[in-house]
């Protein structure tokens, strides 16, 4: 069962993917699965905030089958637009198809990814 506390406020869906834009919340759960590849870049996009705010963000990408870079150069957009106004970036999954190109590019830094929204929590200083 769904409550209103969790219940998402925006979702979009296409061919073999969606996204959940959780509701103002802190951080802002944004939950993507499925596939993410070339075909999918501009909907994701557009589909994002586009001018985030000081806000922090997770993205939990632990039903992601598959993101390729194209993909990661949109969430990486995002998180310069967090970063930008203060606000933070945070990756959630333990999918090897989404942790090994981000490791691959070497973007731990950017996009920290952690197993859990208690854990990126945590690496915030803040209570689980």
């Amino acid at each position: 069962m769904t409550t209103d506390a969790t219940r998402p406020r925006q979702r979009y869906t296409g061919d073999g993917w969606s996204l959940d834009v959780g509701e103002d919340a802190d951080p802002r759960i944004i939950t993507l699965r499925g596939e993410f590849d070339f075909a999918v870049s501009a909907k994701l996009a557009e589909a994002l905030p586009q001018e985030p705010g000081a806000e922090d963000v997770v993205l939990d990408m632990s039903e992601v089958e598959y993101c390729d870079s194209s993909c990661l150069q949109v969430l990486l957009r995002l998180g310069s637009g967090l970063r930008a106004a203060g606000g933070r970036l945070a990756v959630v999954t333990t999918v090897p198809a989404v942790l090994r190109p981000i490791e691959l590019l070497r973007l731990g830094d950017v996009m920290p990814v952690h197993p859990s929204v208690a854990a990126v929590r945590a690496s915030w200083g803040e209570e689980a």
